[in-house]
C-alpha cells in the first residue's frame, strides 16, 4: 500500500493507462460489469482485488484496491502476479508504511460518518478507513483509490474491430 500511496500505481495499473497495454503485461482482466445500468460506459475490470474503471477509449480513470475483507488479493509488483495477503491493514500500519516510504500525507478534504480518510501526497491516493466497528481496536483500511478527471473520449471510428473489451 505504501508503494501505491507514493506513486499512485501498482505495477502497470495506473490512471491514464490503456487497458489493452495493461492486458499485454498482465493478461486479460476479469470483467466486472458496467458502472451504471443507464449508460453503456464506463466498465469495471478487475485484477484480484484491484478494480479499474475504464472509459470507452479504454483508458483507466480510477484505480481502487478493495481491502474490506480478508484475505485480499493484490498484485505483486515484483512478479506481476495476484498474491494473497491475509491481514487487515490498520490506520497506524498505513501511516507507518507511508512514513517509512517518505510519502507525505494529509487528511482528505471530505469526511463521512463512521470513517476517516487519509490522502497521500503527491499521488492523490485516498485511503478510506472504517471507524464505526466497535469490535476493532483501531480503524481498518476499507479501500485505497486514485482517479483522474473525466475526459471526452474520441469517437471510435466505424468498422474498428472489437478489441474484446467493449463488453
Amino acid at each position: 500500500m505504501a508503494g501505491f500511496g507514493t506513486t499512485g500505481r501498482i505495477g502497470p495499473l495506473r490512471c491514464g493507462a490503456s487497458l489493452p497495454d495493461i492486458a499485454a503485461v498482465l493478461g486479460p482482466p476479469w470483467y466486472s460489469g458496467r458502472i451504471s445500468e443507464r449508460s453503456r460506459w464506463p466498465h469495471r475490470f478487475v485484477y484480484g482485488d484491484i478494480e479499474l474503471c475504464v472509459c470507452p477509449c479504454r483508458i483507466v480513470t480510477p484505480v481502487s484496491v478493495q481491502t474490506w475483507h480478508a484475505p485480499i488479493e493484490p498484485l505483486s509488483t515484483r512478479t506481476n502476479m495476484i498474491t494473497s495477503f491475509s491481514g487487515r491493514m490498520t490506520y497506524w500500519q498505513i501511516i507507518g508504511a507511508l512514513d517509512a516510504a517518505g510519502c507525505g500525507r494529509r487528511p482528505a478534504p471530505y469526511r463521512f460518518p463512521g470513517g476517516a480518510y487519509l490522502q497521500a501526497v503527491p499521488s492523490g491516493v485516498v485511503f478510506t478507513f472504517r471507524t464505526d466497528d466497535g469490535n476493532e481496536p483501531e480503524p481498518l483500511l476499507k479501500n485505497a483509490a486514485v482517479s483522474i478527471a473525466p475526459h471526452d473520449c474520441p469517437p471510435v471510428p466505424a468498422g474498428t474491430p472489437d478489441d474484446g473489451y467493449g463488453a
